[in-house]
């Protein structure tokens, strides 16, 4: 009739049969012109220097889920790939395989290192779109674009003409990060901050006249109890001290500031002091900057190397001295420290203080210091010429959007944080000073004026020059985020050239139904992207954004190959198989709740992955199970008769076990449905997980055996089975969004399949009855009573093997027939020798009870059960558990413990406490009917 499966589940042969099936027949390909209904999802551009990591696996699986359950709802759907150009870091990468030929990039020239740069893209950009191929993500990947790609290339510069046209876009002078490795500006995304430990050095800046204060030097003397007491004596001294933690830049210095409201320094404002070593005269100023409770409460103000002192400047008016190379040494400004590196010039520099007498103190003093995500070395604030975007015009129509609702948050908290960013917008700094990258089309005259244009000769023209008049294009390239920022835009197609930006594929699919990202970037790339959109084509680019959660291990740390916590998911795919890796990413992340990974740093694997492992075996052997007795009940009938023998049982021939299934597919059916459209993934996940395992698997097909085994019907068990395998059909379709490869293998196994069929475009499946509330209600008063009679084999330590008897006392005629229409069920997963039902019936002698809503269940343990020896395992057993409980009450007694653990640990520990307390009773109860 169909294949048999093989014994065991093999992730690696299905996944790669599969994925090449689905490529093969187009089943991710999308129509711009096709009548149904649109679904589309932008992908976050991974880096072309990315490696698959554990925030792609959530990232991924998430957008695959909604694509391909939209793809099963009969919608048009479309998932657009795409890689970003990374500019640092793949410039990075191919200047370190230079360095390793001996080779330098500027020996190179730009061409050529451009030419080198793309040669290195063409052999390893690739590898993340496979390793996501492995993932399952089912991306039209006839769509994918790169950032550099010409037609990107264009709409980016495009973008940078008509925002400097209409001024949005200036060059100015700004503080800005800046890469001393790479020599380039970096973006705020692309500093990482660490706490790091250094010195404050409290300096000595003299006076120019003869002015001298009166400041409290700290003395220590002896006071009468003979403990040794702090106090202080008042001094006068000629100089102001003034804390710093970067003495490199006292060449820089154009002013101290203090508070206007500080006491103690209120009547030297306007005076001037010699800055150490330097040599040069600043004036004192007021400046609310100035923190009286920080340092000395004096903070020397150096514009070119700090962005704060770079705001005080401006206020003053004050001179902005650059005393650093763009390599990070020192410059002519330094004196005889010039040319030094400028670490290895603080030191320098704070020993030469130390000899002229003009350190106060050293402190020490731990602060955060931003360093370049891809170089490693810390980052300097440097005053550079960079092309800027005024952000504020654009910002204010994106934050309308989200707060009217046009675009929806998930979760909704993240808003808050969105007004924070855009209602404290600052201007961009979009020009980095690399070869890798878009290059920015601004053209300079040789009197320096500039202009943006397309070309050489647009650029004369909107100048008024001649033809033939040199021009200078500018040598930067974008910032990376500035390509990503048009995303929406370039991947339906738009190259520059449509004023109007509406290509096919916009007419279809913008705006997008969904972005995933992490909340990480809410500024750096989802504001943007709903800024460009709007200024460019009046339109939001999306409707809703899932913020994916962090991705923690057990101790609470973000995952770090640096701590040995980040395990590379590749092997551990090989491992477990994608389905597995995908079920437990998302069974692990509630919405708005880190991710908790369970990793063996020595082995580098995740424990947890075990269960979606698991979860796909117990799937597969239900489908297993299902299709082998499927054969052994046709295996008399030829081809032609099973076809015509495929019937479904008719109601009279339903038990309450078959109305109950069909009630449990009808609410799960509809609670996942529910549970997606809300973006409760977690849910989803736990959802088909309890229905599949225990609903299906452990009660029905297990029922179904013991149907199948007490009637000699043939029609009777090819009805039954038929049925089983008709509601399983429905369970894989539901699973499939979360489980692609092994729902695709079992489905195509079911029945003989067409070419080019797939459960990626069968429906979501439909209740195929309604929900039964009463058939709900009775068939959870068996479940009850099979769950207390095996609970008291439990409790007695009763072996599978040894069946005993068991008796029902039912408190109502209803009650006893519900039973008894259930007794072989019953029967057969009790492990009852005897099944006795009976309304009131006395309890046997030599027995243990339970009693389950108004019925006694009671299991005869006499002559198999050393009462003496139970009960004394019972005692031990009962003492083990009520410690347990005073532990557990014990720590949720703890203040400290409920204030600091997360709630998720808070309400596990109570879930324990509840299952402790509970078990105890049960344990008191059946000591007591033993003696």
């Amino acid at each position: 009739m169909t294949r048999e499966l093989p014994k065991a589940y093999s992730p690696a042969d299905t996944e790669k049969k599969w994925y090449q099936y689905w490529m093969e027949h187009n089943i991710f390909a999308a129509s711009d012109t096709s009548s149904k209904p649109a679904y589309s999802i932008l992908m976050p551009p991974p880096n072309v220097t990315g490696m698959l990591h554990f925030g792609h696996i959530l990232n991924h699986t998430i957008q695959d889920i909604y694509i391909r359950w939209n793809r099963m709802k009969g919608k048009e759907v479309c998932w657009f790939p795409g890689i970003d150009h990374a500019g640092i870091a793949t410039e990075s990468k191919v200047v370190q395989q230079l360095r390793k030929e001996g080779i330098t990039r500027q020996e190179l020239g730009r061409e050529k290192f451009v030419e080198r740069v793309w040669q290195w893209k063409e052999e390893y950009g690739g590898i993340i779109f496979e390793q996501l191929r492995a993932l399952g993500n089912s991306s039209d990947w006839s769509r994918s674009l790169f950032t550099m790609d010409a037609t990107s290339y264009r709409a980016v510069q495009e973008v940078f003409i008509r925002l400097f046209d209409e001024e949005l876009i200036y060059r100015g002078k700004r503080i800005i990060n800046w890469s001393p490795a790479a020599q380039s500006a970096l973006s705020d995304e692309e500093v990482q901050w660490r706490e790091v430990r250094e010195h404050m050095y409290v300096l000595r800046y003299m006076f120019e006249d003869d002015t001298t204060i009166e400041r409290r030097r700290p003395v220590v003397k002896q006071c009468q109890n003979g403990m040794q007491c702090e106090s202080s004596l008042p001094e006068r001294v000629r100089y102001l001290a003034v804390a710093t933690a970067r003495p490199e830049t006292l060449f820089g210095d154009v002013a101290v500031a203090v508070h206007p409201d500080d006491e103690r320094y209120k009547h030297l404002i306007g005076k001037r002091v010699r800055v150490p070593i330097a040599g040069q005269v600043v004036p004192i100023i007021a400046d609310e900057y100035a923190d009286p409770q920080f340092g000395t409460g004096c903070v020397k103000i150096t514009p070119a190397h700090d962005p704060n002192d770079f705001v005080v400047g401006e206020r003053h008016q004050l001179p902005i001295v650059n005393t650093i190379h763009p390599d990070g040494t020192l410059n002519e400004c330094a004196g005889e420290f010039q040319g030094m590196e400028r670490f290895a010039a603080r030191k320098a520099i704070v020993e030469k203080l130390k000899e002229l007498d003009l350190v106060e103190e050293i402190q020490d003093y731990t602060h955060n210091v931003g360093y370049s995500e891809r170089g490693g070395e810390p980052v300097e604030p440097y005053l550079s010429d960079q092309w800027f975007v005024r952000m504020k015009p654009l910002a204010e129509p994106a934050l309308q959007a989200v707060q009217e609702g046009r675009v929806k948050f998930y979760p909704e908290h993240w808003v808050k944080t969105y007004e924070h960013w855009m209602n404290n917008v600052k201007d961009w700094c979009i020009s980095r000073q690399l070869w890798w990258g878009i290059r920015i089309p601004a053209y300079y005259t040789e009197d320096g004026r500039v202009v943006a244009a397309r070309s050489e000769d647009e650029a004369r023209q909107k100048l008024g020059l001649d033809t033939g008049t040199p021009l200078r294009q500018d040598e930067d390239v974008f910032d990376t985020w500035f390509s990503s920022n048009i995303w929406p835009l370039t991947t339906m197609g738009w190259d520059g050239t449509d004023a109007t930006l509406n290509t096919p594929t916009m007419q279809k699919f913008f705006p997008t139904d969904l972005l995933v990202t992490g909340p990480d970037i809410i500024f750096f790339w989802v504001a943007r992207m709903i800024m460009f959109s709007l200024k460019f084509r009046k339109e939001i680019p999306f409707r809703e954004v899932y913020f994916t959660s962090i991705i923690r291990d057990g101790k609470g740390r973000k995952l770090s190959k640096s701590l040995g916590n980040s395990p590379d998911p590749l092997p551990l795919i090989a491992k477990y198989g994608a389905d597995a890796m995908r079920f437990t990413m998302i069974n692990a992340a509630p919405i708005g709740q880190d991710v908790r990974l369970q990793i063996n740093e020595k082995t580098q694997d995740i424990e947890s992955l075990e269960l979606g492992r698991n979860f796909a075996n117990k799937v597969w052997n239900a489908a297993r199970f299902l299709l082998l007795k499927r054969e052994e009940v046709y295996a008399e009938l030829d081809p032609t008769q099973r076809a015509l023998s495929v019937s479904i049982l008719q109601n009279s021939a339903r038990s309450l076990s078959d109305a109950w299934i069909l009630s449990r597919f009808a609410l799960t059916v509809r609670e996942t449905q529910q549970q997606l459209e809300q973006y409760k993934l977690h849910d989803y996940a736990r959802t088909m997980y309890h229905f599949i395992w225990s609903d299906f698997c452990d009660w029905y097909v297990e029922i179904v055996k013991i149907r199948m085994n007490a009637s000699s019907d043939k029609r009777y068990n090819q009805a039954l089975i038929n049925f089983a395998v008709s509601l399983f059909d429905g369970i894989l379709r539901l699973l499939h969004p979360i489980m692609p490869f092994l729902t695709e293998e079992i489905w195509q196994s079911l029945e003989q399949r067409q070419e080019g069929e797939s459960i990626c475009i069968a429906p979501i499946p439909e209740p195929l009855e309604p929900e039964n509330a009463t058939a709900l209600e009775r068939f959870a008063m068996v479940q009850a009573v099979i769950e207390q009679g095996r609970a008291l084999r439990g409790l007695m330590n009763i072996p599978p093997s040894e069946k005993l008897p068991l008796t029902l006392s039912c408190s109502t005629e209803e009650l006893c027939t519900l039973m008894q229409t259930q007794e072989p069920v019953i029967r057969a997963m009790t492990r009852a020798s005897e099944l006795s039902i009976a309304v009131a019936a006395l309890k046997p002698e030599g027995s243990v009870s339970a009693l389950v809503q108004g019925i006694q269940v009671f299991l005869t343990v006499k002559g198999v059960v050393d009462v003496a020896q139970e009960s004394k395992r019972l005692r031990k057993e009962l003492e083990r558990l009520e410690s347990f409980a005073q532990s557990l009450e014990a720590k949720l007694a703890n203040k400290q413990f409920i204030a600091n653990a997360p709630a998720e640990i808070v309400q596990y520990e109570r879930e324990k406490l509840v299952n402790a307390q509970d078990a105890i009773e049960k344990l008191r109860a059946n000591i007591q009917e033993l003696a």
